[in-house]
């Protein structure tokens, strides 16, 4: 946590920023996923990151509409806002499984503390086997090879009935 009270990890628009491909990638300097970021979204000089509240941001995260709504609202995360959950932050969680689950993150920041909500993701976002930190995407862990549900899986299992 920050000084401010704030979480580093804690994306604005409530996606956990530590599973993170890029954050993953950049932090663990992990070269299969740095090869997997330059393959499939962004140029190997854009793959830098510590976390939506930190003191590095990738240009895609300095850039986000949340960011600059919140600034404007005098907030932190949407979570705090009046309008949440808004049409813009719903369509956005639409868009990419993770997405999806930063929604209901948000919505679980209302009902526990941070720090609580934190340790639920480090747990949710390492292998149960050998505790290797995840991304979203992954569905095994690279080092021990254990099954684990992405967020993919996940956001699909959250819209059946």
């Amino acid at each position: 946590m920050s000084e401010k009270g704030e979480a580093p990890l804690l994306g604005i628009c409530g996606v956990y920023c530590g599973a993170c491909t890029t954050y993953r990638a950049y932090n663990d300097n992990d070269q299969a996923l740095i090869e997997w970021e330059i393959k499939t979204c962004m140029p190997r000089d854009e793959i830098y990151c510590r976390g939506c509240l930190s003191d590095l941001v990738n240009e895609w995260c300095s850039n986000c509409d949340f960011r600059k709504c919140a600034r404007v609202r005098g907030i932190v995360y949407c979570f705090e806002c009046a309008e949440f959950p808004c049409k813009k932050l719903v369509d956005f969680s639409k868009t990419r499984a993770h997405r999806v689950l930063g929604l209901g993150n948000l919505k679980r920041l209302r009902e526990i503390s941070m720090e609580e909500w934190l340790r639920e993701q480090e747990k949710r976002w390492a292998c149960p086997t050998c505790g290797k930190k995840l991304h979203w995407y992954s569905e095994e862990c690279p080092d021990c090879g254990t099954k684990v549900i992405s967020a993919t899986r996940e956001a699909a299992s959250l819209s059946q009935p």
